[in-house]
């Protein structure tokens, strides 16, 4: 779709909404704003009605007022994060004043009592209710906390962004200070993921846009197999991350989300510079380098950015601009010889002519990022704002080698990711409205180094030539949101919105344009193939070869309605009831027809309890939008004492999610581009009933296929791939009950959760032999499919299933700069399983057939310690310690035989090997930095040096998934992992950094 029927599209669902309609940002929403709720009562504890509630922004003098209600209840909504002096005013004349920080998303409480006298109180630690001196100051300065919410939230702090130890400055990495939560710090591949759902069903809220992924991988846009950072970390305010019982305002996800705010200018100019770098010389040497003897890698990393912020006009026009460099240089070792049978080796070695040791060494894999953020904010009066933004994320990476990827088979992957945001809120009396417009352009664009040369991939050996695939990937979404909080309603706040967004995409997969061969041997243990099959190096058992050079476009219009209502029930208790609707014009490339013969193909398989033909043929008008994604969520807390000090809370919802467009286009991508397969043997009789042809030298270039395609129709054929027309999204039901305790300065939680998700997309084989309950394939079939063009039939299916059982602890004392400390710990014991293999389960007949196994990654018990203290002379020291018993990875036994029903999948984890055997995963990092004030004045200089797994602990990854007991010699045992035979490292060896920055 052009970008001007987009705009048309939106255009008109706006005018549909009404023209006086503009509605706004909800109490606790990824909209970004917070409400502050309370009760004023006079020196009696009786409640003041009509009382004035003032809250003044002191960044920029905007101003917030709500009146108190018969029962002395007021709600400030819309409220921006930031600190604010709330003054309460009685008609008496009897005040109270208190200078108070708003967090993103809370919804915090300030009760108030007029006429009273003073009482002290720490800046650390906040009550339900305050005293005053008759119109006098008493308190000031103190965070609000949150304690009457449903949601299990956790948030992050300018403070702790600044000062906590990371390895690059993506803001992503304090997700794990949530509970439930992991952050994948992969040298390649960055991303965060929470319970037992995929990576691919968080979603990151910037500024209220959503940076959803929707093209691939799903996930966040820009971070599939990315090294770089979402999001400009100068540009980020502080973020919020929930892991559960998010309200009805939340879409497109079934596990965590973040919401964050980007910074936004004050009255007074403030800037910020940075640096920071680290290399060779300042890191040890990788455990892995040292056990397979291979030279320490080169190795550099620099960071740079600036800020700026101020006044255009006082008190109502102001700008904030921001830039981030991220610049690497990371060495990967090519070593297959260390990993691959000396057999295997000496058998490719004669084959090829080619000499394994020319691909190894360390070869250099460059990245660089640059990130631009810019925003302008005007506040007319103390009733709008408007914020205007800009943000630019481009970046180069090649990588894809390493271990027995030759650097050749390298790619660029290239991304860039755009976002314009336009915002107006609007306070009036009794309501606040928030209009939000944004457009995001996300482009990835893989990009082999050499695309000109086949791939060779000798089976557990190495793998050489070029890339098997170009691709560009490109999704445009248009947005137009409006949310509405009223609070005219004595005791609820009513929250309603409605969001639309355009999505276009464009695919353009230049796959196997030169062809892909794959050799296999007999003996290789971890093949899928039977051990039985007469396979060696001499010649590719397959190959794979596009035959096609096809774009792919495609739109689809979003629709989500919600209504929630945040009702206090009492003084102490609040029920939060919400329902959420979305809906897709054209999740399911809806408009699409199968063609003739492939029809006919499907209606030639037989009829199973997992497949009926009719199902997946469609005739462009049998497939219908999905139109039940109906959330209901409900959540209560109840404050037992009245004083904040005590809460029990819990919720259950329902989330669904979105399938990828890539799995929901690939019957139109595989008709336009289809995928030439090969299968070869030495004199051309059927493998496993699967037709061969005798092997040829001619065959190893994409002539020569074509040439054999040309003479042999009935080889070459691509596997047709189907759509169910009744597929439904991925959706996961979370239940959650816990409590909320104050001890002393902390604040202390216990939360019990369970997580179910269903209807998880993934590929079945339709050709399986004994009615559809075999191994595959049947030869009778194959046949058939053969005469139509199509080497086999795989057809898609939504039975991927998840289940969590987890309890998360916490316990927390903020940072301030009063008390100089802060310390925030979070514990979680759980349990995460799935059925089924990834997006294609071909293993065993159906998802079910897999049995229930820990999901990748499953840990059960994992420890995050975060703690800043300040230091005499103006030192600072911080720590983000993470312990964890270990990352469960997949184990699949055959030592009972390879077809359906004689496979074991379980799981295993690695050895427990630091802090004397009680974790298996270590990583303490540790941060010394000194600021110090210049000339007196607001400028400040600040120097640090982080130490990055102090205790190089070794944290291993890459184990052997593949069990034979009946091999012999030298069965496999179902044993727990040790680092020695671990092909990899989840954390980096010990590294310094080294910082400095100058803020003023």
């Amino acid at each position: 779709m052009k970008t001007t029927q987009a705009f048309r599209l939106l255009l008109a669902s706006a005018t549909a909404l009404g023209g006086t309609v503009v509605m706004a940002a909800p109490a606790a929403a990824q909209t970004t704003t917070a409400s502050i709720r309370g009760t004023v009562t006079d020196a009696s504890g009786a409640p003041v009605a009509g009382a004035t509630v003032t809250a003044v922004a002191t960044a920029n003098n905007i101003t917030r007022t709500a009146t108190t209600a018969a029962n002395g209840a007021y709600i400030l909504n819309g409220v921006r994060t930031g600190e604010y002096r709330v003054t309460i005013a009685g008609s008496d004349g009897s005040t109270f004043e208190r200078l108070v920080t708003v967090a993103i998303g809370q919804s915090a409480t300030l009760d108030a009592q007029l006429g009273a006298a003073a009482a002290d109180e720490p800046a650390d630690v906040t009550v339900g209710d305050q005293s005053a001196q008759e119109g006098d100051i008493v308190v000031t300065g103190s965070a609000l906390a949150e304690t009457r919410t449903s949601e299990i939230a956790t948030n992050v702090s300018q403070a702790q962004i600044r000062a906590l130890p990371q390895t690059d400055r993506n803001f992503l990495s304090f997700a794990a200070l949530a509970p439930g939560v992991r952050f994948n710090d992969s040298e390649t591949d960055k991303g965060f993921q929470s319970g037992a759902s995929p990576a691919s069903q968080v979603n990151v809220f910037i500024d209220g846009v959503s940076l959803k992924n929707k093209l691939r991988e799903g996930g966040v846009a820009g971070q599939q197999n990315s090294r770089g950072n979402p999001f400009g970390q100068l540009a980020v305010q502080e973020f919020r991350v929930i892991t559960q019982n998010y309200k009805a305002e939340y879409e497109q996800a079934g596990a965590a989300v973040i919401t964050a705010i980007t910074k936004s200018g004050t009255n007074e100019f403030h800037g910020e510079a940075f640096g920071q770098y680290t290399d060779k010389a300042l890191s040890q040497k990788s455990y892995i380098d040292i056990r397979d003897g291979n030279a320490e890698p080169a190795f550099e990393r620099k960071q740079y950015g600036i800020s700026l912020g101020g006044p255009i006009i006082k008190d109502r026009l102001f700008f904030f601009a921001a830039y981030e460099g991220n610049d690497q240089d990371r060495a990967f070792n090519v070593n297959p010889s260390v990993t691959a049978d000396p057999n295997a080796i000496q058998e490719f070695e004669q084959a090829s002519g080619r000499r394994l040791s020319d691909f190894e060494g360390a070869f250099v894999s460059p990245f660089r990022q640059d990130f631009y953020f810019g925003k302008m904010t005007l506040t007319p009066d103390d009733n709008q704002v408007f914020d205007l933004s800009f943000s630019r994320r481009e970046e180069t990476d090649i990588q894809g080698f390493g271990g027995i990827v030759a650097f050749e088979a390298a790619e660029n992957k290239i991304n860039v990711v755009d976002t314009y945001v336009f915002k107006w809120t609007y306070n009036g009396n009794n309501f606040v409205n928030e209009f939000n417009a944004n457009y995001l352009n996300y482009v990835f664009n893989p990009t082999s180094l050499n695309p000109d040369l086949p791939t060779f991939d000798y089976a557990g050996v190495v793998v050489f030539g070029g890339k098997d695939s170009t691709r560009r990937e490109l999704q445009q979404g248009y947005t137009l949101r409006d949310d509405l909080t009223w609070t005219g309603f004595e005791r609820h706040a009513i929250k309603a919105g409605v969001r639309v967004e355009v999505t276009d995409i464009e695919f353009t997969n230049n796959a196997f344009i030169q062809p892909r061969y794959n050799f296999f041997r007999s003996d290789d243990a971890g093949t899928p193939l039977d051990p039985a099959d007469d396979l060696n190096f001499a010649f590719p058992a397959e190959a794979r070869l596009g035959l096609g050079n096809g774009r792919i476009y495609g739109s689809n219009t979003q629709v989500g309605l919600y209504l929630q209502d945040d009702w206090d029930v009492t003084d102490r208790v609040q029920l939060n009831l919400g329902v959420r609707w979305d809906y897709e014009t054209n999740a399911k490339n809806n408009n699409f027809v199968t063609p003739a013969n492939a029809a006919a193909a499907l209606r030639s398989l037989p009829a199973t309890d997992y497949f009926n033909p009719e199902d997946y043929i469609s005739t462009g008008e049998n497939r219908e939008p999905f139109m039940g994604a109906i959330a209901p969520r409900v959540g209560f807390s109840w404050d037992i004492f009245g004083t904040e000090n005590t809460v029990i809370f819990g919720g259950a919802g329902r989330y669904y999610d979105r399938n990828n467009f890539n799995t929901t286009v690939d019957e139109l991508s595989r008709t336009i581009n289809p995928v030439g397969v090969f299968r070869f043997s030495p004199d051309g009789t059927p493998r496993r009933g699967l037709p061969t042809v005798a092997f040829d030298e001619s065959y190893l270039t994409r002539d020569g296929l074509l040439q054999l395609l040309a003479s042999n129709p009935e080889t070459g054929l691509p596997e047709l791939l189907v759509t169910k027309n009744n597929t439904k999204p991925p959706v996961n039901d979370q239940y959650s009950f816990g409590v909320r305790q104050r001890l002393g300065v902390f604040q202390a939680s216990v939360t019990g959760s369970y997580q179910r998700g269903r209807n998880g997309y993934t590929y079945l084989f339709a050709t399986r032999n004994n009615a559809g309950q075999g191994g595959c394939c049947d030869g009778d079939a194959l046949t058939t499919l053969r005469s139509l063009g199509y080497s086999n039939a795989l057809i898609g299916f939504d039975g991927l299933d998840t289940r969590y059982k987890a309890l998360f602890v916490t316990l927390d004392k903020n940072y301030t700069a009063s008390s100089g400390w802060g310390l925030n710990i979070a514990y979680t014991l759980g349990k995460a399983e799935r059925n089924g293999g990834d997006l294609f389960s071909l293993d065993e007949v159906t998802p079910d057939d897999y049995g229930w196994r820990p999901t990748i990654g499953d840990e059960r018990h994992r420890l995050v310690l975060s703690g800043i203290v300040d230091l005499p002379l103006g030192f600072q020291f911080s720590t983000l310690t993470t312990l964890g018993s270990g990352q469960a990875y997949n184990v699949v036994d055959a030592s009972d035989g390879f077809e359906p029903g004689q496979r074991e999948f379980t799981a295993a984890y690695p050895d427990k090997n630091c802090i004397a055997g009680v974790f298996a995963f270590c990583e303490v990092n540790l941060t010394l930095a000194n600021r110090q004030k210049l000339f007196g004045t607001g400028n400040e200089v600040e120097f640090a040096v982080d130490v990055l797994n102090a205790f190089n602990n070794k944290n291993g990854a890459g184990f052997d998934e593949f069990i034979n007991r009946s091999a012999t010699p030298n069965p496999d045992l179902l044993q727990p992992a040790t680092i020695e035979n671990a092909s990899r490292l989840l954390t980096l060896p010990r590294r310094i950094q080294f910082r400095v920055g100058y803020r003023f």
